[in-house]
């Protein structure tokens, strides 16, 4: 795979070819390795699960991909159906069998003590605690992992087929936001290759599914609970059946004016679920989502976006109680203290 360098942007191919023989030793004894994905895998998770896969010169038989979760965002779908991917539940004693388990756009944090050992770690989120695993390679500056996975397909003169190089141009669209949330030159150049690979029908496809005519109904229901307070958004929109229209509500509501903050929460299964976003210019979300919450749950993230994942039980501990309205109120007051330093008004104030 030859690609092009544009601008001035120097890709490290020693280091890189360094890195793919460090990682295919580790590899090459295991006789099946696991990918291992977040618990809602996305885009840029799969790409990358999928590229390794190639890297290493296996097939699905032999690096199964796995998540504890399910997939549920209509384009993720849409991705899994249309790119023909599969992932497979994931338990803790089945991880526990495979000799080399492998970690795509996670980090082993993420999963507690579900996970036993993590052989592998190739992420592009900043690290949020220190790392015990074989092989490490975390890129912060990037603004997606599966840029990571096109510099090593190019590291190794892969074949790149025209489905992978759609899976991962799509991770990189979506990480990215079409290339206007943190990116940098790295994915502006493995975007510039993936580009002429791609199948356009197909990511046409991916990116425009059906919605059903339910989450219609839903927005009628859930907006007029918006609350604005100096420049930061909250809504909280109670019980949902699907973890995805908590980030996608989050995307939706940074367009209102004069807004710098986005805090969407919601409840999924027994967990609070918290999508933060904002523009930019402003303070990072992920160390802002981490200062709040990584005491009671799972936090992180990057400049513009991040995520929480507070079990009930543990936000009941902490702010009392888990019915929606204080939910709502304990979200607004936590995040305007911290943002501006200033106290929530009532539920019943603009």
């Amino acid at each position: 795979m030859q690609l092009a360098n544009p601008g001035a942007y120097e890709v490290d191919q020693d280091g890189n070819k360094a890195r793919l023989e460090q990682l295919r030793k580790l590899t090459d004894p295991a006789e099946r390795v696991a990918l291992l994905l977040q618990d809602d895998p996305d885009p840029d998770g799969i790409a990358s699960a999928i590229a390794l896969r190639t890297v290493l010169g296996r097939n699905r038989a032999t690096t199964p991909l796995f998540s504890y979760g399910t997939t549920t965002r209509a384009e993720n779908l849409a991705m899994l159906r249309l790119l023909d991917v599969t992932v497979e539940p994931a338990d803790t004693d089945t991880l526990r069998a495979f000799p080399c388990v492998a970690l795509l756009d996670v980090q082993p944090p993420y999963f507690g003590d579900r996970l036993n050992h993590a052989h592998v770690v190739i992420d592009h989120h900043p690290r949020v605690a220190p790392i015990d695993a074989e092989y490490c390679d975390l890129r912060p500056q990037y603004g997606a992992t599966s840029t990571i996975l096109t510099e090593y397909l190019e590291a190794c003169e892969a074949d790149v087929s025209q489905r992978l190089a759609t899976a991962l141009l799509y991770g990189i669209k979506s990480d990215t936001l079409m290339l206007n949330r943190e990116t940098g030159p790295a994915d502006l150049r493995a975007f510039m290759n993936l580009y002429p690979l791609q199948n356009y029908s197909v990511l046409r496809r991916i990116e425009r599914p059906e919605l059903p005519l339910a989450f219609a109904h839903f927005l009628v229901r859930v907006l007029p609970r918006l609350r604005k307070q100096m420049g930061l958004l909250t809504l909280h929109v109670g019980r949902v059946e699907r973890e995805d229209v908590i980030p996608q509500l989050a995307d939706f509501c940074l367009q209102f004016e004069n807004t710098e903050w986005v805090a969407v929460s919601g409840k999924w299964h027994n967990e609070l679920v918290i999508s933060v976003r904002n523009p930019g210019y402003v303070r990072s979300a992920g160390d802002v989502v981490r200062k709040l919450f990584n005491t009671i749950g799972r936090a992180g993230g990057h400049r513009t976006m991040a995520k929480a994942r507070i079990p009930l039980r543990h936000w009941r501990k902490q702010f009392g109680s888990t019915h929606d309205s204080a939910v709502s109120a304990a979200v607004e007051s936590v995040f305007l203290q911290e943002l501006y330093g200033e106290t929530a008004p009532p539920l019943g104030g603009t």
